[in-house]
């Protein structure tokens, strides 16, 4: 099969609208219209709103309590957001708007990173697009894209200083490539620490040991002035963090960062790694880029680093894989940075299959998700007329079967236009090139899967997910009975129910550890497996769960006295 600069069967200007189009389909379901979920986007958004609240910008603080886990770039983003469109929508929603600016972002600079790779002409060359469907079909992007967290705007940063980096190495639009250099670093460091931009800038090190073009002034200025203007812009933040709050500064530096990596602040943390769990990642989680990438990569190791444009896109994801896996603590989601110059590589790979399995993969993909999409549509009929603990019994081992699906017409109106965009894509956007051809049909029926059902099914996963009905229960109970003076101690709440409960609530807890009745409040909520007898010196007043979570209780015991 040739990957010689093949061209989709549309108009150059049309390539892009076709692109912003695909992003509106791709992001706009998940991101609006329900509430946060368990369980980065619940801490999230109490951050947020602390921040919405408060004014305090300087601290992340999630209900009340000091959260240094991250810093707070996309919580200061997100909060502007609050601020402009909270009177539109609810602040949820308005935060999460974040998450759609820098998924637009992140995507656009993905373009332009694969057209600067493949050297493209156009924006129409089939390569850039079947690696851009490589990239928004792998599970992880996928599903994290769409939550609030700082992992988007991290990816975000990632693919802005490749692209940079990879133009500086290419000697193209120098200024500008160290420009992008310097916010792609800005964007990381203050995403969430020190790892993404090391890994960035250690293979910016190592360039000159691969590629003799590299061994320049030309080269070296640029990417110096680059990290000072970075550093310029980065250093504020933890340096008014140290001289404000030096233990909080301890806290984020040397627990959340070295600590998480060396291993001595994992079990208070969380998040511990295991041998299997990055390698699990780039075979489900990045799926199919990460196996292709890899395949690529191990064909001709030597060969992929000492080439000037591939040098970059290989030894990024090939120093972070190594460190992650090095690293004490990890998640598979900590692989999402990764995933962009997996995919574009993975375009060579699929090089190596002849246009008939292609071809076969193309049909397939085609008939797969035709049939499932079809199968979604029943379901809906299925549960607006309330049969779905009959007819679906299956679906309550991940949604509670007692739920009534209200109808919308603008979630029947958006369900169908996603339906129509899948099944007129031959119409929209075709090729002679069988890679393309096999990825897009893979890629535009998972992304229209993904997107009806959280069109049509938004609110019935909301209501499984979410914490509203439990806390709004919590208020209707607490009415008339919470005196403004009173105070609600908590015991075993974590980082995402203490949130919930002062949005939904407007009480803030006051942390203690022993379940016992407080000293100073006349209130208690608990977290609890099992519904326990009250402390002495207190009664039950109310306890309740996300629906099917039975050991997942909050209670709420009174005072007697």
């Amino acid at each position: 099969m040739s990957m010689t600069a093949p061209s989709i069967t549309t108009p150059k200007k049309s390539a892009l609208m076709l692109f912003f189009l695909f992003l509106l389909i791709y992001l706009l379901p998940g991101i609006y219209g329900h509430s946060p979920w368990k369980q980065d986007e619940n801490y999230s958004f109490g951050i947020i709103q602390t921040m919405y609240e408060t004014g305090n910008w300087l601290v992340p603080t999630n209900a009340g309590e000091p959260f240094m886990e991250k810093p707070p770039l996309y919580y200061w983003t997100a909060t502007v957001f609050s601020h402009l469109l909270s009177g539109v929508m609810p602040l949820y929603d308005a935060a999460r708007s974040a998450s759609l600016f820098f998924s637009i972002i992140n995507f656009s600079f993905f373009v332009l990173l694969a057209r600067r790779f493949f050297k493209s002409e156009h924006f129409a060359d089939a390569r850039i697009w079947t690696a851009f469907a490589l990239y928004v079909c792998a599970p992880g992007v996928l599903r994290h894209t769409h939550e609030m967290f700082t992992d988007v705007s991290l990816m975000t940063g990632a693919t802005i200083g490749l692209y940079g980096l990879l133009g500086l190495i290419q000697q193209q639009k120098i200024t500008a490539s160290a420009c992008w250099l310097a916010l792609g670093t800005i964007i990381t460091t203050l995403s969430k620490g020190i790892f993404i931009p090391g890994v960035l800038w250690i293979s910016l090190l190592l360039a000159p040991v691969f590629i003799t073009q590299c061994r320049i002034k030309l080269f070296w200025l640029p990417t110096l002035l680059a990290g000072v203007v970075a550093l310029i812009a980065i250093l504020p933040w933890p340096i008014m963090l140290y001289v404000q709050h030096p233990e909080l500064f301890v806290t984020w530096f040397w627990e959340n960062n070295i600590g998480r990596f060396l291993g001595f602040s994992v079990e208070k943390l969380g998040a511990k790694a295991n041998f299997t769990r990055i390698p699990s990642a780039i075979v489900f989680f990045a799926l199919p880029a990460g196996l292709l990438a890899t395949a690529y990569f191990l064909r001709h190791p030597l060969k992929r680093l000492r080439d000037r444009n591939e040098y970059l896109l290989v030894i990024f994801p090939v120093l972070g894989v190594t460190f992650l896996q090095m690293s004490a603590s990890g998640r598979a989601l900590y692989l999402l940075p990764f995933i962009a110059p997996m995919a574009i590589l993975a375009v060579h790979t699929l090089g190596w299959f002849s246009d008939k399995a292609l071809n076969v993969f193309a049909r397939f993909s085609a008939l797969f998700w035709s049939g499932l999409i079809l199968f979604l549509w029943i379901c809906y009929v299925i549960v607006l007329m309330g049969h779905q603990a009959q007819w679906l019994p299956v679906f309550g081992r991940w949604l509670p079967l007692d739920y009534h699906l209200e109808f919308s017409i603008f979630s029947l109106i958006s369900g169908m236009f996603i339906t129509c965009f899948w099944f007129f894509r031959h119409r929209l956007i075709s090729s002679s090139n069988t890679a393309f051809l096999a990825m897009r049909n893979w890629s535009l029926g998972m992304v229209s899967v993904w997107s009806i059902i959280l069109t049509l099914f938004v609110g019935w996963i909301d209501y499984s997910k979410g914490y509203e009905g439990v806390f709004v229960d919590l208020r209707h109970h607490l009415e008339g009975q919470f005196a403004p003076n009173d105070c609600m101690a908590s015991q075993g709440l974590g980082e995402s129910e203490t949130p919930m409960l002062y949005y939904y609530t407007g009480i803030l807890h006051q942390r203690q550890m022993h379940f016992e009745k407080p000293q100073h409040c006349r209130w208690l909520i608990v977290y609890s497996k099992e519904v326990n007898p009250a402390p002495e010196g207190m009664e039950f007043f109310w306890s309740n769960h996300r629906p099917d979570e039975f050991h997942e209780n909050l209670v709420v015991y009174r005072a007697t006295e």
